[in-house]
């Protein structure tokens, strides 16, 4: 069954499903909730409420906020939450939860089958972005959930329903990690091309660095080396690459001194310059 409260009442529904409130009631508080075998779903808006969830190993929980936020306490870790992002709870680990702002959300609870802590591949208590059509599917079945409750008349038919939820559910999970794993290599490759620039324009610097490059980039140096690492190579290796071809160029044009090569590619010295030659591919003896 499904119902709308507000205030007091709102409350009293949020407990009933397994969200307990905590101090004072919002008395703007609105919750509107529907149950079924095995699964629940919710939407609730706040300007600002406490809860402790309900300690059951036989249950996730999982939270989308669609404004505001909420911070969690999951056995003593801190877990806060932005609009678009996603969340799940093992019902087993002691949860409080609360809103730091007028906060919208949807939750929802299951007897999960795939999505259990320690055999889902789905990370616990860390919130995901969402977006794009899935989690759309999502709240769509969930406020037909809401408002027209659904009654299937067998233990087979409920059944299928659960799974069919959780299926949707895992879908999204699926869906947001391929979008962060893609987000993600778009990412490394933009910062790799902008270190590649910054090379480009300090490379002749004998003072120019591994050090100085993050700085130019405004990222740390342990950010720098893996973003350089996740593409088989390291910051000084191109740092060094670049100068040797300046290098080459140079003594393609005419006679110039190892001197001259070394100061006018970015090498402090002419025994540095010797240094990289050898360790580089075809080009000892040079």
């Amino acid at each position: 069954m499904t119902s709308t409260t507000m205030g007091v009442s709102a409350a009293e529904r949020c407990n009933d499903f397994g969200w307990h409130p905590r101090g004072r009631i919002d008395p703007l508080l609105v919750a509107e909730t529907g149950e079924y075998t095995r699964f629940g779903v919710g939407h609730a808006w706040s300007q600002s409420a406490g809860y402790t969830l309900t300690s059951d190993p036989r249950r996730i929980y999982l939270v989308l906020t669609i404004e505001g936020g909420f911070e969690f306490d999951v056995s003593g870790t801190v877990v806060p939450t932005e609009p678009g992002s996603l969340v799940l709870f093992d019902g087993e680990a002691p949860t409080t939860a609360r809103t730091i702002t007028d906060t919208a959300r949807y939750v929802w609870y299951l007897e999960p089958t795939v999505l259990k802590e320690g055999v889902s591949r789905f990370q616990f208590g860390e919130p995901i972005a969402t977006g794009g059509s899935t989690v759309q599917a999502l709240t769509s079945m969930t406020n037909t959930l809401l408002g027209t409750p659904v009654t299937p008349a067998t233990h087979t038919a409920r059944r299928h329903l659960a799974l069919s939820f959780e299926h949707l559910l895992g879908s999204v999970l699926d869906d947001t990690n391929a979008r962060e794993t893609r987000d993600a290599a778009a990412h490394r490759d933009s910062a790799f091309t902008a270190a590649l620039a910054s090379i480009e324009e300090h490379f002749r610097d004998p003072a120019f660095s591994v050090t100085r490059l993050a700085v130019d980039l405004a990222v740390s140096p342990r950010t720098l080396h893996n973003t350089f690492a996740s593409l088989g190579t390291t910051p000084r290796r191109e740092i060094e690459r670049r100068r040797i071809t300046e290098a080459n160029q140079l003594a393609d044009l005419g006679a110039v001194s190892l001197a001259d090569l070394a100061a006018r590619s970015g090498f402090t010295s002419t025994r540095q310059l010797t240094r990289a030659l050898n360790r580089t591919p075809g080009q000892q003896g040079r």
